[in-house]
């Protein structure tokens, strides 16, 4: 039985907090963290998935989140936010169940301070069951953006969250409308570990995969010198059986999402 060389691509990708827009387009980065008991915010943000694992990631048309979804879970929703004009604005969250809304003096979550919350639950879009739940005004500059993001904890039962704005001239946008926001949190594939050479047995199975911290919107092509390999558009790869004439080719991966692309390195 011959032995020989087969390059076994296996890469690892992280994606981190975006400093700028997502170049998708406009919308609310939705993380949601599923299993996790209690209704309040630090029962979310003490769970050991908060917030590098969220269970699932999508992108909302508007500020607000899906409706009587599911018990026991917690969610982060995440924009920029673009004031339309230089002055003063009003927020209200809504939610079921506790919820805190946050917004930062820039671009920068770091900066970011609580403006409202719900202590408690409400119905969909009830925005003046409590106090807490409508801000003071903010004073805010046209054209800038600022990082604006909402924590919902969910015990069970019925689960909602919204949040409106009302503009200097007294519009009120219920739920703030995708128009206004820019999706948070994704940057271009950053490529963290290269490929490996490896050894397998001829007739044997080499597999091909590529990790990464944070799916949503990734999309993959695996290669074969600059040849796309046809269907190999998954996390992996698998190539079998191994054959003679596999001996020193070279494989990578490109991976692209909305914020642009990288290829691996040969191996």
């Amino acid at each position: 039985m011959k032995q020989f060389h087969l390059t076994l691509a296996i890469l690892t990708l992280f994606l981190t907090p975006a400093r700028d827009g997502f170049a998708q387009s406009a919308g609310v980065l939705r993380e949601v963290y599923d299993g996790i008991a209690g209704t309040t915010i630090p029962d979310l943000t003490s769970s050991p998935a908060f917030p590098s694992s969220p269970s699932s990631v999508e992108v909302l048309p508007t500020f607000e989140a899906p409706t009587d979804v599911a018990d026991y879970y917690g969610q982060r929703l995440s924009a920029y936010l673009l004031p339309p004009t230089t002055g003063d604005y009003n927020f209200w969250v809504a939610s079921d169940d506790n919820s805190i809304l946050f917004l930062s003096t820039d671009t920068t979550p770091g900066n970011k301070t609580v403006i409202a919350s719900v202590p408690g639950w409400t119905s969909s879009r009830e925005w003046g069951k409590y106090s807490e739940q409508a801000s003071m005004p903010v004073s805010l500059v046209g054209g800038r953006k600022y990082y604006i993001e909402a924590l919902m904890k969910e015990g069970s039962g019925g689960d909602n969250l919204a949040v409106r704005w009302q503009l200097p001239d007294g519009t009120i946008e219920e739920p703030i409308p995708g128009s206004r926001l820019q999706v948070f949190g994704l940057t271009p594939p950053q490529i963290t570990q290269q490929p490996a050479n490896v050894t397998v047995t001829e007739g044997g199975v080499a597999t091909f995969s590529v990790q990464i911290a944070w799916a949503y919107g990734a999309a993959y092509q695996w290669q074969r010198g600059a040849a796309n390999i046809p269907g190999a558009t998954g996390s992996a790869y698998t190539l079998a059986p191994a054959l003679l004439s596999d001996n020193n080719a070279q494989f990578r991966c490109l991976v692209t999402n909305g914020q642009g692309s990288t290829n691996s390195a040969y191996a």
